[in-house]
């Protein structure tokens, strides 16, 4: 009797299993980042785990595509991390602006920040948005509960500044 118990256990655990595999899609997890509802996303890299001074490039590049674009408003996402010092996100974000309004002359009513919360590694989103597409916004995916404060760099937007 337990012997048939078992037999139908173990069946219905291997069935279960493979009709759960045969569900399954094998999405790239990259592809998700393209599904959001945020049409104006310019940037598929985030920058995540940079500094700033290690980001400047990605910056540059942004800059760059917003003196093409004139029409077009720049909104910055910034994130902290799991692990992050106090105001992280604001911090990047005005190092950010300071940097594109003072080393590539872009106008500050042309750019929109956004304190974007926590992931779970620091990042930075450039997106640009022309008029009429749909205003970007964040998508935290850490809780403040879960994140460890530490101590704030003496330079959070590098050397130089």
């Amino acid at each position: 009797m337990y012997r048939t118990i078992d037999v139908v256990l173990l069946s219905a655990i291997v069935f279960t299993g493979i009709v759960g595999i045969g569900l399954r899609r094998n999405k790239p997890i990259d592809n998700l980042k393209y599904q959001s509802p945020q049409r104006p996303i310019f940037d598929p890299d985030d920058g995540a785990g940079r500094s700033f001074e290690q980001d400047k490039p990605r910056i540059d590049r942004f800059a760059k595509a917003m003196r093409e674009d004139n029409s077009a408003d720049a909104y910055i996402i910034a994130y902290a991390g799991l692990v992050s010092y106090k105001n992280e996100a604001k911090i990047r974000l005005n190092c950010t602006r300071k940097y594109l309004v003072t080393t590539h002359g872009i106008s500050r009513s042309r750019i929109k920040l956004i304190d974007g919360g926590y992931l779970v590694e620091k990042a930075v989103q450039l997106l640009l948005v022309k008029p009429g597409d749909p205003k970007p916004s964040p998508f935290p995916t850490v809780n403040r509960q879960a994140v460890r404060l530490t101590k704030a760099p003496k330079y959070p937007c590098g050397k130089g500044s």
